[in-house]
């Protein structure tokens, strides 16, 4: 069952790029980057590489199989070869997209599972020096070494858990849709079981055999991926909390900087230039030099 987080019924999906189909095991890793507007989605698909797609700007939504990731600026997913996968754009997106080749993809240290890292800016630089503008001034060792270098970061990306299970009984599709469709309905488990036609307790039985997650867990996780959602369209902590079900702005805000490790503002707007989270350090302070554009 497939239900939409937001729920969108404007469907504006076109199909895949091609660098996720080079086959050249010389090109262990080649790179895609560029802006995407607000909306822009991609239809349901796969291919042989491996894909990391790493958000710098923005709000994007991936799918894959029912399972559901909102990964704001900072953040990307990593996706195994083969996997269905669909990408979409809460809002415009400063998107870098490196495609690993199948050999290379199985390196030690690797996903092999979908996985959302915390992005660096190393990354960043490499992705814009293979970049399809910037590569013809590469030569082959060069582009080689940039690989391998790539491949050794994504090992060492953290790996925070943001992923958001979807339901594959129909009744948990049900509550899902639900609980998406109104966030702050105030009757929890006894208004989603209404929803779902089945009882509160078959429901809160249901959602750890299929999701892994309590009843509770899934519905406060949804909540933070909508605050992100929210927070990076420009709306306020107060205006979220009553959105979303918390009963007062300080409520949210403790609940966001625990799950997050940073307060609501730290995810705001997050502009190019932005300082980073509260606490946070990356372990690459500088970015190699653009070569091309954005």
């Amino acid at each position: 069952m497939d239900v939409e987080i937001p729920p969108n019924a404007d469907d504006r999906s076109h199909g895949p790029g091609p660098l996720g189909f080079v086959e050249d095991p010389r090109r262990p890793v080649v790179a895609w980057t560029g802006t995407l507007k607000g909306g822009f989605g991609t239809r349901s698909h796969s291919h042989p590489r491996a894909q990391l797609a790493l958000c710098y700007h923005g709000l994007m939504q991936l799918r894959v199989d029912e399972d559901a990731w909102f990964i704001p600026a900072r953040f990307g997913v990593w996706i195994p070869a083969g996997r269905v996968h669909r990408l979409t754009a809460q809002t415009d997106v400063d998107l870098h997209s490196l495609f690993i080749d199948p050999l290379a993809a199985r390196r030690d240290g690797l996903p092999d599972a979908p996985t959302v890292v915390r992005a660096s800016p190393l990354l960043r630089g490499i992705a814009q020096r293979l970049a399809p503008a910037a590569v013809g001034g590469l030569a082959a060792a060069e582009m080689r070494r940039l690989a391998w270098v790539t491949l050794e970061e994504i090992a060492r990306l953290d790996r925070p858990d943001m992923r958001l299970p979807g339901g594959r009984d129909a009744r948990v599709a049900a509550a899902m849709a639900h609980m998406v469709g109104d966030p702050a309905d105030r009757h929890g488990l006894s208004g989603a079981a209404c929803a779902a036609g089945c009882s509160e307790r078959t429901l809160a039985r249901l959602f750890p055999a299929d999701t892994g997650m309590t009843f509770r867990d899934w519905r406060n996780r949804m909540r933070f991926m909508l605050a992100l959602e929210g927070l990076e369209r420009g709306e306020t902590s107060t205006a979220l909390a009553a959105r979303l079900g918390w009963s007062t702005t300080s409520a949210f805000t403790a609940a966001f900087r625990r799950h997050f490790g940073a307060p609501p503002t730290a995810y705001r707007g997050n502009h190019p230039g932005r300082e980073a989270p509260p606490g946070h350090q990356d372990r690459n302070a500088v970015e190699m030099p653009r070569s091309h554009g954005r």
